[in-house]
């Protein structure tokens, strides 16, 4: 298996430090590419998001299951 791909300098590069944690976000390997996305959406739109999710997980689970019982 390969390793993961390091993206710490990349986003160190693209984005300014916005103080210590967030440079500790990146040092920890946090996406803050993904952060940054998701602070940009409006509260609604994060609901929206949340409820897709939510419903891909349901019919995973509903995969996963036809499947132990075929």
């Amino acid at each position: 298996m390969d390793a993961p791909i390091d993206l710490r300098p990349v986003f160190r590069a693209h984005w300014p430090s916005y103080g210590p944690d967030w440079d500790r976000a990146i040092e920890l390997g946090i996406d803050v590419a993904e952060l940054e996305r998701n602070l940009a959406l409006t509260p609604e739109q994060r609901i929206l998001q949340k409820h897709r999710t939510q419903q891909a997980i349901a019919l995973l689970r509903a995969g996963l299951n036809r499947a132990r019982h075929a």
